[in-house]
């Protein structure tokens, strides 16, 4: 009974320093945006750099997000320098404003040189949130014996584990959206079709194509796919003037 007793009086203090942190924390919200066309930046990676958990914006570049007074937050996206943002004493909505990064194309090369760098330093630094995995039944009785409290925590619901999984999932995704953009380029897409911004922006995010098709196709295949898309968006341009 003492031993239960005590159990319960650690998991008693352990949600009342959760709570403690819960009312501390504010809540931010804007919108991320290309710093020079003002649009907004959709899957826009936002990192708690003291937590390590973080958050997406949205297909409009919206975002929310709470954090601790004097948190540190990283905004980052492939192709944009990051930004850090220092949070606020108080609840506040505030836009955020990115910068692209400038690389030079080297001769027909139609591929960028980061995808692949950034997507290993990107699991170097959330490794533990890539391979995050929600705890089982398993869990429980392994840990059980040797730490009690860590075990009977997992069988209550935690808003801590549940953003751990939800950045663990938004990690993914964001992964997947990175390598569509690597392959699915402006520069690829701009030398295809002649289009430029933001005609060029407007028919790259109607015939985005999905990640189960760029993880197998080659070369030619998006080649194939972009000059399809292209006579398909000539052709509705055309129907769209006829009277």
């Amino acid at each position: 009974m003492i031993r239960i007793t005590a159990y319960i009086g650690a998991l008693f203090f352990f949600f009342f320093i959760s709570m403690q942190e819960t009312f501390a924390q504010v809540r931010l919200s804007g919108m991320v945006a290309d710093q020079d066309s003002k649009t907004g930046l959709p899957f826009v990676s936002i990192v708690n750099k003291r937590t390590m958990t973080g958050t997406l914006s949205n297909e409009s570049g919206r975002f929310y997000i709470e954090a601790m007074p004097g948190d540190t937050l990283e905004f980052s996206m492939l192709s944009y320098t990051p930004k850090m943002m220092l949070v606020p004493g108080m609840s506040s909505s505030q836009d955020v404003y990115m910068q692209k990064r400038l690389f030079e194309l080297q001769g027909v090369n139609i591929r960028g040189k980061n995808y692949r760098n950034d997507s290993m330093a990107l699991r170097d630094e959330y490794g533990r949130y890539f391979d995050y995995r929600k705890p089982g039944a398993m869990d429980v009785l392994k840990t059980l014996p040797a730490n009690p409290i860590t075990a009977l925590s997992y069988l209550v619901p935690s808003k801590v584990r549940k953003r751990k999984e939800q950045f663990h999932e938004q990690l993914l995704y964001w992964e997947k959206e990175k390598f569509i953009d690597y392959r699915y380029s402006p520069e690829l897409v701009g030398r295809m079709t002649k289009l430029q911004s933001p005609e060029l922006d407007s028919f790259m995010y109607k015939y985005r194509p999905g990640y189960q098709f760029l993880n197998s196709a080659s070369d030619y295949d998006l080649l194939l796919y972009i000059k399809q898309s292209f006579e398909e968006y000539q052709k509705q341009k055309i129907e769209k003037k006829e009277p």
